[in-house]
């Protein structure tokens, strides 16, 4: 199978399940989608298009092979977790505002950026 593996940080959240949502209906390309939240949402359920997700624990979860981490957990656990998680190799887009004014992190905005696919490529 083709595509990313994405995990989403937050999945239970409002924003997180329209992440979920957005992803399957603009069929992203996908090999798997984690969803991920605090220890006391673990085995939650989450809907990715017609399949059915658990939820995992940030804490315990290795990003080592994973390529996008989206972010929608609240500034204090981006702030922990987005370097940690950058540092496994996997690309970090975070929706907080934790890193809007830091230099050195890439500010988005889509009505922007050049966000076409020629434009943007996934780093290895």
């Amino acid at each position: 199978m083709s595509g990313f593996k994405v995990a989403i940080v937050g999945a239970t959240g409002n924003v997180g399940r329209e992440m979920l949502a957005i992803l399957a209906e603009r069929r992203f390309p996908v090999s798997e989608v984690v969803a991920l939240a605090s220890t006391h949402s673990i085995g939650r359920e989450v809907s990715f298009g017609d399949r059915t997700l658990k939820c995992k624990a940030l804490d315990h979860f290795d990003f080592a092979d994973t390529d996008i981490c989206l972010m929608s957990a609240g500034g204090a656990i981006s702030k922990e977790w987005s370097p940690r998680i950058a540092a496994q190799g996997c690309l970090v887009i975070d929706n907080s505002s934790t890193w809007r004014m830091d230099p050195d992190v890439p500010l988005i905005v889509p009505e922007v950026n050049d966000l076409t696919p020629r434009a943007c490529r996934v780093a290895a």
